[in-house]
């Protein structure tokens, strides 16, 4: 009885995990690659026969035919800068090769029509592509052939969603032959077969292998090595402090009304004229007293009281005009004494709440230096950022386009003789950042390796790829398992 529910418990789980591997989003098993030294080289060959081919990069091979058309590079021959780059491609390869596929194909796939999202394509066999293939999504893409790869003559790799060349690894174990006027996107990485490539072929990305490779004539033939663009930080708008104009006072005049006075004289009592101002939405507006004369008038006069009337005050201030009217007297004697209108200022209008302004958008925290050599400095931000400090040396004065590999990453950016870079999402792990600039007249300047280390910040959290049916599928997992060993314990003490 008790083997009998530790076998069921056991069946459940085993479904449940299988369930959980096929659901399981394939860029959330994708790795970066790292090719070292070989990043920067766009044709890396053991033999290198190239025609009419031009390559923006570097360039290196033990024998060679021709030099191809070089820019933003040089040509490395047979030395230890080649050699170096063919022992990290050979590393490269292997680790390709050892990540565990989220897709397996079958041998013969043809890959025209298709729409691939990121992950690692296991192909046991050849692998066509026959038509354009679209592969979508900014993350690695990683194609194990353990066969040859063909492309059909005048066939696109299209790069939708954010895919970049940059990301892409097509990891060939048999021959490979890119028909004329393919263009191909990634890196080819070869190891014991030739490589062929066709009239008018474009290619965003690198050719390397420890092979041969042969550029067929008449040509030409295109290879930029792909740098990874990373869209800017959007910085929020700072909004400027709100100015408000304080309105004038709002002044009250009164105008004196003359009466008809007898021979008595009549003395006109002076009756204050108020005027009450509206609040305003800005500063408290008070009323400024303005004295009006009244002409002594002979006889009965019968004055009324004056009202002043109010005009509310707007954005721009309008003046207020208190308009009194005569009031009531007994009949005096013949002498009228002056009337004065007095405008009493009303109470002061309550302030408005007006919202301040927005402060300026928070400065950057203070990178944490993790390596410094005299013209190089590498630092780290709390959320993952990377900052690259550098310039060059004896303060010499260029223009030109730094070009930054982390670990086969690239980035480049137009500036002078120093720049601060920021990388958004630094990639992961130990490689070494090589540092190069090349100034608009074409010098070179090539700065020695930085070796990194960079930790992760998510603290073992599901990577940001991992989708909700990923979650429900492990919180699934995790209570099936307590109900089988609940129910499990409770066979037992039955």
């Amino acid at each position: 009885m008790k083997l009998k529910y530790l076998g069921l418990t056991a069946i459940v789980l085993f479904f449940t995990l299988s369930f959980s591997r096929i659901l399981l989003p394939a860029s959330a098993a994708v790795i970066d690659m790292n090719l070292g030294s070989a990043a920067t080289f766009g044709l890396l060959a053991k033999t290198m026969t190239t025609v009419e081919t031009s390559v923006s990069g570097d360039t290196g091979a033990i024998t060679q035919t021709v030099i191809p058309h070089i820019t933003n590079g040089n040509n490395y021959l047979d030395d230890s800068v080649y050699h170096a780059a063919d022992i990290d491609l050979g590393n490269a390869i292997g680790y390709a090769n050892s990540q565990v596929p989220t897709v397996n194909g079958t041998a013969g796939a043809d890959l025209g029509g298709e729409i691939l999202l990121p992950g690692i394509y296991n192909y046991p066999g050849a692998v066509n592509i026959s038509a354009d293939v679209t592969l979508s999504g900014d993350d690695i893409f990683i194609f194990q052939i353990a066969g040859t790869l063909d492309t059909t003559a005048g066939t696109k790799i299209l790069l939708t969603d954010g895919a970049q060349a940059c990301n892409i690894y097509w990891v060939v174990n048999g021959a490979t032959t890119l028909a004329a006027n393919t263009e191909f996107k990634g890196s080819l990485l070869s190891q014991s077969s030739a490589t062929t490539v066709g009239i008018n072929t474009i290619i965003n990305g690198r050719i390397l292998s420890q092979d041969a490779v042969t550029f067929t004539g008449p040509g030409p033939s295109n290879i930029t090595v792909p740098a990874c663009v990373q869209e800017p930080p959007v910085e929020p708008p700072v909004q400027p402090p709100v100015e408000t104009d304080s309105p004038a006072p709002i002044p009250a005049t009164a105008t004196p009304i003359p009466a008809t006075a007898t021979s008595v004289p009549a003395t006109a009592t002076p009756v204050p004229a108020t005027a009450v101002p509206i609040p305003a939405t800005a500063t408290p507006i008070p009323a400024t007293s303005v004295p009006a004369t009244a002409t002594p008038v002979p006889a009965t006069a019968t004055p009324i009281p004056a009202t002043a009337t109010p005009i509310p005050a707007m954005a721009t201030p309008i003046p207020a005009t208190a308009t009194p009217i005569p009031a009531t007297v007994t009949l005096m004697p013949a002498t009228a004494a002056p009337m004065q209108a007095t405008a009493t200022p009303g109470a002061a209008a309550s302030p408005v709440n007006t919202p301040a302004a927005s402060s300026p958008a928070e400065l950057p925290a203070v990178p944490a230096w993790i390596v410094e050599t005299e013209w190089v400095k590498v630092g780290l931000l709390p959320d993952g950022d990377m900052i690259i400090d550098a310039k060059l040396p004896d303060n010499q004065e260029e223009t030109g386009v730094w070009n930054f590999d982390l670990g086969g990453k690239l980035y480049n950016i137009e500036g002078t003789e120093s720049v601060n870079y920021r990388i958004a999402k630094a990639p992961v792990g130990t490689y070494n950042i090589l540092v190069r600039f090349t100034s608009h007249n074409g010098t070179v300047f090539k700065f020695e390796a930085v070796p990194v280390s960079v930790p992760t910040v998510t603290g073992g959290q599901l990577p940001a790829t991992a989708t909700p049916w990923y979650n429900l599928l492990l919180s699934g997992s995790l209570l099936t398992i307590m109900g089988g060993v609940i129910l499990w314990r409770r066979k037992l003490r039955e």
